[in-house]
């Protein structure tokens, strides 16, 4: 077996910062660990220069991978009828919105978005629920996913009621759906079912194979993407550069 110090000589190899020769093909254990450990003495700064390359090589590899798997869920991200919807149902100017009913930096966004729609009225913002930080989210989503499918023309009065929580609770969700102006019992059966779980799992694995990793992210038809939450001015910003 590879020792760890092999292993680590490995990707420098790779990277062209040793040349890996006939010579030294043919050193020893002992004589690669001197190699090594003299040159890092010598240039330390070959190490900084691998790390940096091997972020570099990652970052394109991942870029890579996400526009490969933008064009092929696309149909899943823009054009699966059974997400929630807010903004124009019918506009030219579209955006999938991956988030979390428990995430702050959601919430954050949530207030962005709702300011851009009223601003702009061709915008659709296609939303895919998660629940990716516990119980909670889990049936937070379960919830949405059901007005979206049972109820969509209430997805967003249910949607900004979830949002407004500090945190949602579980035990919470049917008075919160209730002042929602929506029918509780009839939702929290409907989130109950086969059919919205496969929606959640499936909204999960399209969050997955994109490489997404953190709520809340935007992902445009274009393959722009936005990790994090993003102000106003912001967004305003990215929309201008979709128009054009």
């Amino acid at each position: 077996m590879k020792s760890n110090t092999l292993k680590t000589l490995a990707p420098l190899l790779a990277l062209g910062l040793f040349a890996a020769t006939p010579v030294q093909a043919a050193l020893s254990e002992a004589d690669v660990k001197k190699l090594v450990r003299d040159t890092l003495l010598e240039q330390p700064e070959i190490l900084r220069e691998a790390i940096i390359k091997l972020e570099e090589k990652e970052q394109l590899a991942q870029q890579a991978e996400f526009s490969k798997q933008l064009k092929k869920q696309s149909k899943q991200l823009f054009a699966n009828k059974t997400d929630g919807i807010m903004g124009n149902p019918n506009g030219k100017l579209e955006m999938v919105y991956f988030t979390d009913y428990n995430c702050p930096y959601c919430r954050r966004m949530n207030q962005s978005l709702q300011t851009l729609i009223k601003d702009e009225p061709e915008l659709k913002v296609i939303v895919k629920d998660l629940g990716i930080l516990g119980p909670d989210s889990v049936q937070a989503a379960r919830l949405a996913l059901a007005a979206a499918q049972e109820a969509p023309r209430q997805y967003d009065e249910l949607h900004q009621a979830l949002m407004s929580q500090q945190r949602v609770k579980t035990a919470a969700l049917a008075s919160i759906t209730d002042k929602a102006g929506l029918d509780s019992k009839a939702l929290l059966k409907a989130a109950d079912s086969k059919q919205v779980a496969d929606k959640l799992n499936q909204n999960l694995s399209l969050f997955r194979s994109l490489g997404l990793n953190g709520t809340p992210a935007l992902v445009f038809p274009d393959g722009t993407l936005i990790p994090g939450a993003v102000d106003v001015a912001g967004l305003k910003d990215i929309l201008k550069k979709q128009k054009s």
